[in-house]
């Protein structure tokens, strides 16, 4: 079992439902030739980005096997997790190869990675970091530790990934209020919990989707230190962004555009990512 390529985009999806219309409609057999071949290209360009891609450790092969074959409909059925967790969760070969890439550019040496699963983000981007190198991944679910620790335990890089089991947002407050710094934040967790973990305010109201917390993490509250970056995974949500204005993803992009202080890059791999990082880390100077 594997992903289906083309799942985050709805023009695909669209496409796809077009096609099984206009055959149901007898629509010219000619249009709907053209409109396969149009889907076919969209296939083939999603095929030959990840066959071009650096391909993936053994260690990372071996969590998207487990990942796409293990059972959580039981697991949650069985109570052993709050939520169905499933494949889909999962960051992936194209995600895991670009987070490596920018990363090691970056030159990172700690990393926080807020929304474990399976582990695949965590064990990519240990395997770039120097061996005293550090990726703290956070999850809600106990039931996943165990779980990430024998997938990733013959890994020569699994002694770099510390994993925190509890409420996210209590650990990186509680991580702000002791001075920790990380180069890197990789956010791939509850959506409707984004711009919590992104910017929470001392004393704000009720935020605009579900809370506010009363803490200032990540850019805002030096979690990330100068030079770092914020990596948020999910920016299109299936689309979401751009075809549902009163959505949490579309509320998460528009607090990023409000942001003159921030530099934002959307990056259209998978299902859409940000690059964010502190305006002043990126102007350039002037003679």
């Amino acid at each position: 079992m594997s992903i289906k390529l083309g799942i985050y985009d709805p023009t695909t999806v669209k496409l796809k439902e077009t096609i099984v219309l206009a055959k149901e409609c007898g629509t010219d057999p000619k249009v709907i030739e053209a409109m396969e071949e149009s889907l076919k290209l969209c296939q083939l360009r999603d095929q030959a980005t990840l066959d071009t891609t650096t391909k993936q450790s053994p260690t990372c092969a071996k969590i998207v096997e487990e990942t796409n074959n293990h059972d959580w409909k039981t697991v949650f059925e069985q109570k052993k997790t709050t939520c169905n967790l499933m494949p889909v969760m999962m960051s992936g070969h194209l995600e895991g190869q670009f987070l490596k890439s920018y990363l090691s550019a970056q030159k990172a040496k700690r990393v926080l990675d807020i929304g474990m699963f399976t582990g695949y983000s965590a064990m990519s981007m240990a395997e770039i970091l120097p061996e005293d190198g550090e990726v703290v991944t956070l999850d809600i679910e106990d039931y996943l530790k165990g779980l990430v620790e024998d997938l990733i335990k013959d890994s020569p890089h699994q002694s770099k990934i510390r994993i925190v089991i509890g409420n996210a947002l209590e650990t990186m407050a509680n991580m702000r209020d002791n001075g920790v710094k990380f180069d890197a934040v990789f956010m791939d967790a509850s959506k409707d919990e984004y711009e919590d973990y992104f910017r929470l305010r001392s004393g704000a109201s009720r935020r605009i989707i579900l809370l506010l917390l009363s803490s200032i993490i990540c850019l805002d509250g030096n979690l990330v230190a100068p030079g770092g970056t914020v990596i948020i995974d999910n920016a299109y949500y299936f689309g979401t962004l751009y075809t549902e204005p009163d959505s949490s993803t579309a509320k998460i992009g528009e607090m990023l555009r409000g942001r003159s202080d921030l530099h934002v890059v959307l990056v259209p791999i998978r299902d859409g990512i940000y690059l964010v990082r502190r305006r002043a880390d990126v102007d350039g100077g002037v003679v």
